[in-house]
Parts: structure tokens; C-alpha cells; sequence
């Protein structure tokens, strides 16, 4: 579902507007274009079309499974159309001509339906959709209580339920595959690292917070095939940690990487990481009434860098290193330029001695939480 997710909430796939709901595993409204627009007809023809062919075309050729699409100016006319094109159609119900499709259509495709609903209604004579928009409110309230009403406004195609847009997503995931099985681990702590980064830009990006760390270990191919030829073996390798508190900063999020990696890899070729965030939140740790030092600025100008240069611009663990010059400024080596910017200690260092400065290396506390992962239950 992570990966689906990441598929909807893509602003090249449905748009930078988009609102994402999952009602259930299986089950998602997506609203595209500007809510209360003045015609949201052209919204539902051009772009809403657009988008599900879109979405199709990625979930096939990405993950390699097909899907329906209803596509309606309300909930409850877009999903009783997907619910109509199952396993992989597409219906699409034109601006206006809602309650006409719906009609003749049978009653037990209405959602949220109580258990035995439909059958009540079905000795009522009430068959069909068209049958159940023209009742009464007094009479629907007899038939299927309280919600008599709103079942009825559905059954004609009206549904004014907007589109959650304050859900956060299930989880957000990246994957990665190795290009030699046989790795060190000090490579294989890169990766995670790299990760780790890549997560950590997306959750700020969106505003949200992850409290749970799941780490994938993925055997080479290879592996998998003389494993399943002779005897049965876990395809994947999986370790998840939980934090005390939620969070979105790199430090924290590597740290975690760091320690499920320590547990699961031992000493065994690896074809792959999956790193996933779960267990997301629109709130972070709570800060400090008076803390101690200023927030690090350097954050967002790492972010730029490495979403322009692939998220290779690693930062190491224990110090800042840079260059004092008699402007002020820090200057790192190579393309990592910036005010305070965390660069690699090596070249930094290589890079300040060639130019006839002394550099200066600043330790950081970074007091990060100790973590104590296990297979079998969840710390913090």
C-alpha cells in the first residue's frame, strides 16, 4: 500500500491539488483540481480522466497489477461506478447525468449499507437505486433509520462528503537494489544512510512525522532461486523498531536505519534494502521551553543538495568540517557550498590544506536515543 500511496500522492500522476483518502485497503477516493471550482464538470471530464488513466498506466507498469476507476462529481457516484467497472474498467459518469446512471442499477450497490438492508428494502419493493431516491425522508427513516435520508441523497447522485485532505498517508517507502551482492558494511551502511535521507527530505517536505522504522534486507536473485530449488527460505528479512516520539529529522531516522541493520545483516550477500516510515503523525517531539542552541540551518540547503544531485551528498556522523576564511563564510569541498553545510571529513579536509587553510572541525552532540531493536517486540 506504501508504494500505491506514493503512486497517488505523486503531483506528476494526480496533480499538485490533490486530496488523498484510503477508506479502506482496497479503497480510495483521490479529488483532483480546486475544491468548490466553478465548474467542476471540466474538473471530472479533462482532468479526473486524465488522472485515472494516469493512475492505471503507473500501477501497471510499476507494480504490475490493474485496477477500476469510477470517475463522478461526488463520493458516492465515483465509487458505486468503480464498483460497476470491476476488476480493471473504467466508467466515467458525465456532470449531470448522475442519477440517470444510477437508476436502474440495484440497490445493494450503495455503500455503507447496513447488514440486511438490502433485504429489507427488496421486500419493500424497493429494488433499485431510482427506487430508493424517490422515497420520503419520513420513509426512508423507517426503512434504514437515521442515515434514511443521506442513503437517499446518494441514491440520486448527491453526496456533498468532501475529501479529507488532513489524512496523512499509510506510509511513505524506498527501496534500493545492489549492484554487488557481496557489499562491505561500511557500503551497506551508505545505502541505509542514503535512505535514511531520502525519507527524512520527503517527510518535511510534507509535514508529517514517522514513529515507526522498518527495515527490508533482500537477498541477490540468485540466492532466491537456488534457495527455492532446494530447500524453502525467507525471501526477505524484515526488522521494525518503534520510537518514543515521532520525528522527521535525518539524525534520528539514520540512527534507527543503523541499528536494524546491525541487527539483520550477518555477514550474508545482499541484493537490496527497502526502508519504510510508518505510524505517521501531523505532530513532532515536543520541543524544549528554552533550548539550548538555535536549530541547525544548514537542513534546508542539504535538502537542496541532494535532491539535485541524487541525495549522494552524504553527511558524516560526528563533525562539521569546513574552512574559516577572513569573510565569514564556510566553504566545503566540491559542490557541497553553503553556510554551515555538512560535508565527508576527507575531501573537506584535502580540499582546505590545497588552499592554504587550516580547517576546523566542530563535534556535534547530537544526543540521539539509544535503540534497542527486537524481532519479537516493538521499544522505544
Amino acid at each position: 500500500s506504501a508504494a500505491v500511496d506514493e503512486i497517488l500522492r505523486d503531483a506528476h500522476t494526480t496533480g499538485a491539488g490533490a486530496a488523498v483518502e484510503w477508506t479502506a485497503i482496497d479503497s480510495v477516493f483521490i479529488e483532483v483540481g480546486t475544491p468548490g471550482c466553478v465548474s467542476p464538470g471540466v474538473a471530472a471530464s479533462g482532468d479526473g480522466l486524465r488522472v485515472a488513466e494516469r493512475i492505471r498506466e503507473r500501477l501497471q507498469r510499476e507494480l504490475g497489477f490493474e485496477v477500476a476507476c469510477g470517475i463522478a462529481t461526488t463520493r458516492a457516484a465515483a465509487q458505486i461506478a468503480s464498483r460497476m467497472s470491476r476488476p480493471r474498467g473504467l466508467l466515467y459518469a458525465m456532470p449531470g447525468y448522475e442519477a440517470r446512471l444510477l437508476a436502474p442499477l440495484d440497490v445493494g450497490l450503495l455503500p455503507d449499507l447496513p447488514v440486511g438492508a438490502r433485504q429489507r428494502l427488496v421486500m419493500e419493493q424497493v429494488m433499485t437505486l431510482g427506487d430508493l431516491a424517490g422515497l420520503s425522508p419520513e420513509r426512508a427513516k423507517a426503512l434504514l433509520g437515521s442515515r434514511g435520508p443521506s442513503f437517499v441523497r446518494c441514491a440520486r447522485g448527491e453526496d456533498d462528503r468532501p475529501i479529507d485532505r488532513s489524512q496523512p498517508p499509510r506510509s511513505i517507502a524506498r527501496e534500493v537494489t545492489l549492484t554487488h551482492p557481496g557489499a562491505p558494511e561500511a557500503e551497506l551502511a551508505e545505502v541505509v544512510r542514503h535512505l535514511a535521507d531520502v525519507l527524512a527530505m520527503r517527510l518535511r517536505s510534507m509535514g508529517w512525522f514517522a514513529r515507526t522504522v522498518t527495515l527490508r534486507l533482500r537477498p541477490p536473485v540468485d540466492a532466491v532461486a537456488e534457495g527455492a530449488a532446494t530447500r524453502p527460505q525467507p525471501h526477505r528479512l524484515v526488522r521494525s523498531i518503534t520510537l518514543r516520539e515521532a520525528t522527521a529529522l535525518g539524525d534520528d531516522l539514520r540512527a534507527a536505519a543503523a541499528s536494524l541493520l546491525k541487527v539483520l545483516w550477518r555477514r550474508q550477500p545482499v541484493g537490496g534494502f527497502g526502508l519504510v516510515l510508518s505510524n505517521l503523525q501531523a505532530t513532532g517531539p515536543q520541543m524544549p521551553l528554552f533550548p539550548l542552541a538555535r536549530p541547525d540551518a544548514a537542513s534546508a540547503t542539504a535538502d537542496t543538495l541532494r535532491a539535485r544531485s541524487g541525495l549522494r551528498v552524504l553527511v558524516d556522523q560526528r563533525y562539521h568540517v569546513g574552512v574559516r576564511r577572513g569573510s565569514g563564510r564556510a566553504i566545503g569541498s566540491g559542490r557541497a557550498i553553503g553556510a554551515g553545510l555538512a560535508t565527508g571529513a576527507g575531501r573537506a579536509i584535502g580540499a582546505a590544506r590545497a588552499n592554504g587553510v587550516e580547517p576546523v572541525e566542530r563535534p556535534i552532540d547530537r544526543g540521539l536515543p539509544q535503540f534497542r531493536p527486537s524481532a519479537g517486540r516493538r521499544t522505544g
